[in-house]
């Protein structure tokens, strides 16, 4: 394992048995821990958790001649498994150098809970 500055402050906090990097990381975040890349530090945060929204928002990239279609296979999935459609974005194009891809936005709720 690589010796990073956000491994050996995870190793400060929590001596705790784990295979791999990402195994620390998880369980200081279970603990209220996180990592903040600008001040190098592992920080706590008892801010109490909101309600879980029920909207699930879906990012897609691909190249712009096919993006609408992948953008419509996921709709006709989406709602085939029980969530309800509810706004789609237009195509945006990516910067230069990927000009030929683009982006669409999708939003579904969760309906089944």
């Amino acid at each position: 394992m690589k010796k990073t500055k956000k491994y050996a402050g995870a190793c400060e906090i929590l001596t705790y048995p784990h295979s791999t990097q990402e195994n620390l990381y998880q369980e200081l975040n279970r603990l209220g821990f996180y990592w903040q890349p600008k001040k190098q530090k592992w920080v706590r945060d008892d801010t109490p958790a909101r309600e879980v929204s029920k909207q699930i928002k879906v990012r897609i990239l691909a190249s712009s001649d096919l993006v609408e279609q992948a953008a419509e296979l996921i709709v006709e999935q989406a709602e085939s498994v029980g969530m309800k459609f509810i706004e789609k974005s237009e195509a945006y194009p990516c910067r230069p150098p990927n000009q030929n891809e683009s982006r669409i936005y999708l939003v579904f709720e969760n309906i089944e809970e």
